[in-house]
């Protein structure tokens, strides 16, 4: 079947032809024919809207966007030297800025932009978008378009965004996420219960159910590089776990302990599907137990023994696997008579996989351990069952003291810690840069520095936000100080900040250069999460300065690294001076496109 709406542009562009044969000598109209057969020639599927401009685009015109550090705000608890960066101003400018000093660096993005309800949470140059703007969804595209461009130049390769949305917008950022991010790289949208029906919105006023209900769409910047994501879980304390099986007529397995795991002995080896060696070892002595002889021998109640013992607690199956059967195969050939034995190999596949792992068996059919521990993990010092979700997760029971977190009131979808605690250790690896450029009440960074205390990480994170209503000084920053600091029952998670505000420097600045490099310390912390402190952390602009380094250099004791200019020539006296510390040449990306605009460059 013909392509009609293809055919009909044919016969147009053919036309135009014509037209433009017949004023070949006017080039005004050449060009405005032109640009008629482009607008014709243009992408035909996916989402079309009116594109709007901003304030800040108009801005950007006529002045370079810089940073200029807020020093009274700076927050530094920790020694490692590493600092983590609230920037405010409006966003679009600080992903500018950003993509000078993290294109392609940011492993994860989390972002809750405004939902467009019209109910005063869109603000487009200056002014509410209303709900009855006949430009009110248009406005939203160009002004999320333009930042989800910038965001994917700034994921690395292995880089995720998580983006949460209400359904008013849902189904135009799906088609605009799927033409920036392209299709192939969508992962999934994951429905978050926020509320209680009793709590939700809408229903009852109009013929539309009550929403609880929010969506967070994930995306890739490449679907091939990006690692594997650990498992989302729900969380339920063990104990109720146990009565809630008892109470449904359910038979609950993790009932026995193995007290003592016995005297390790290696008696020999065979191998997986693959030839990889498996390690077999005899567990004399090991002492099992039911969860019912340790009640009565120390004493104690159920709850007791699972909080007890609960790494220890197992259940032995009849699992269906090739590593079991090598394990009864050479079990009988190496003449094992013991109860209880273990192997160590490399899995190839599932979690435990490319480390070296243990597992139990027990008796002649090698029944296989699986361990409580496996399914749950200890908070704060209590044992829960953790179960794996999959696109669905229930926050309804986990948001009582929502208002509380971080003690400071947001009423504008402040969301939980624990929400974005579950998104960001989904990403496997702990060493990882956090990026929210609709930062609102601080809940990602409090999210980042929460797990770090928890799991050890050593993730950083970079928050963006506007001062609309104080926002910024009022909440982000107050929050953050706040958790770094403890408040009210919550202990002081310490970490390292530094505070930027976005400003603007004239590209018809007589000297601007010399006005540029009055903001350089700024992006070199940024890029490197460092503090320029002239002792451990050192900028080094001019010959002289360096002249003057090397002559004081004995009373510099631990200087971590340096920041030269391009320009700087180091001697070879001064070379071997500094080769124990890091070396970092002043990129010319920062700002050298604006400078060669108006004739200079560094």
């Amino acid at each position: 079947m013909p392509n009609l709406s293809q055919l009909k542009r044919q016969r147009m562009l053919a036309f135009l032809d014509k037209i433009k044969e017949e004023h070949k000598t006017d080039d005004e109209m050449l060009i405005a024919l032109g640009e008629i057969a482009n607008a014709l020639i243009s992408k035909k599927y996916g989402l079309v809207w009116e594109q709007h401009e901003e304030k800040v685009d108009v801005a950007i015109q006529t002045n370079i966007p810089v940073f200029t550090e807020i020093a009274e705000k700076e927050i530094s608890l920790v020694s490692d030297g590493n600092y983590n960066f609230l920037l405010e101003g409006d966003n679009l400018h600080s992903l500018y800025l950003l993509e000078k000093t993290h294109k392609g660096a940011i492993d994860l993005i989390y972002i809750d932009p405004p939902y467009n309800t019209g109910h005063e949470d869109f603000i487009y140059d200056d002014n509410y978008v209303a709900e009855e703007d006949s430009f009110r969804h248009s406005k939203w595209l160009s002004f999320m378009e333009k930042r989800l461009r910038i965001a994917k130049e700034l994921l690395s390769e292995k880089g995720v965004i998580f983006i949460q949305i209400s359904d008013i917008e849902m189904a135009q950022l799906k088609c605009l996420c799927d033409d920036i991010f392209d299709e192939s790289n969508f992962l999934n949208i994951i429905s978050v219960n926020m509320k209680n029906i009793a709590g939700a919105s809408g229903g009852g006023e109009d013929k539309r159910f009550k929403k609880n209900c929010e969506y967070i769409f994930v995306y890739a910047k490449s679907y091939d590089f990006m690692p594997l994501f650990n498992g989302a879980y729900t969380y339920t304390e063990m104990s109720s776990v146990v009565e809630q099986y008892r109470a449904e007529g359910k038979t609950w397995h993790y009932t026995s302990v193995l007290v003592e795991k016995g005297d390790k002995k290696y008696v020999g080896s065979t191998v997986d599907g693959d030839g990889n060696e498996i390690k077999i070892y005899t567990r004399k002595n090991a002492v099992i137990k039911s969860v019912k002889q340790i009640m009565l021998d120390e004493g104690l109640t159920e709850k007791e023994v699972y909080y007890k013992y609960g790494t220890c607690i197992f259940e032995a199956k009849d699992a269906q696997s090739s590593i079991r059967t090598r394990v009864i195969n050479a079990k009988k050939e190496f003449g094992i008579t013991d109860d209880v034995v273990s192997i160590e190999y490399v899995p190839k596949t599932g979690k435990n996989r490319g480390i070296l792992y243990e597992q139990f068996y027990k008796g002649d059919k090698c029944r296989l351990f699986a361990w409580l521990g496996d399914i749950s993990v200890v908070i704060d010092g209590v044992l829960y069952k953790k179960s794996l979700q999959g696109t669905y997760w229930d926050y309804t029971s986990r948001i009582n003291n929502l208002t509380k977190e971080g003690a400071v009131e947001f009423s504008n979808g402040k969301k939980p810690v624990d929400l974005l605690k579950q998104i960001i250790s989904l990403y496997p690896e702990k060493d990882i840069t956090v990026l929210d450029f609709f930062a609102g009440s601080a809940t990602a960074g409090h999210a980042v520095v929460a797990l770090n205390a928890e799991d050890g990480g050593t993730r950083k994170f970079i928050l963006c936000t506007n001062n609309e209503n104080n926002i910024c000084e009022e909440k982000t920053y107050p929050r953050l100080r706040n958790v770094a600091h403890g408040y009210g029952k919550y202990a002081a998670i310490p970490f390292n900040l530094k505070y930027y505000k976005t400003d603007f420097v004239s590209r018809k600045e007589e000297y601007l250069s010399d006005a540029l490099l009055k903001h350089m310390t700024e992006m070199i912390q940024l890029e490197h999460g460092v503090k320029i402190d002239g002792s451990n952390y050192i900028m080094v602009m001019s010959d002289e300065e360096v002249d003057e380094l090397q002559a004081n250099w004995e009373n510099y004791s631990d200087v971590k690294a340096l920041y030269v200019s391009k320009n700087v020539l180091f001697t070879t006296e001064q070379c071997d001076l500094f080769a124990n510390t890091d070396i970092y040449i002043i990129p010319d990306y920062y700002f050298n496109f604006e400078l060669k605009e108006v004739g200079e460059s560094w």
